[in-house]
């Protein structure tokens, strides 16, 4: 697991293999999330920041691009 960061400060840099993305939609409530692996195969700079891929992403429920709520979601660390 990559080290915990507050979401505001948080870089696709930032992510490990088991943290994902996760895009709320507020206009359906429709849910996805997006592995960081994924991520980093669209493209995105890893010091692009996770909180600014709202303004980036469509609904695939509603088709709404910009009313996504980015949260993380932080994976369970090795033993």
């Amino acid at each position: 697991m990559a080290k915990v960061v507050p979401l505001y400060v948080a870089c696709i840099a930032n992510l490990g293999s088991s943290d994902f993305v996760k895009l709320d939609c507020a206009g359906c409530s429709h849910t996805a999330l997006i592995a960081s692996a994924f991520l980093n195969r669209l493209g995105l700079s890893p010091r692009h920041k996770v909180l600014d891929l709202k303004d980036r992403v469509r609904c695939r429920g509603c088709g709404v691009r910009g009313r996504a709520v980015v949260s993380i979601k932080w994976g369970k660390s090795a033993p």
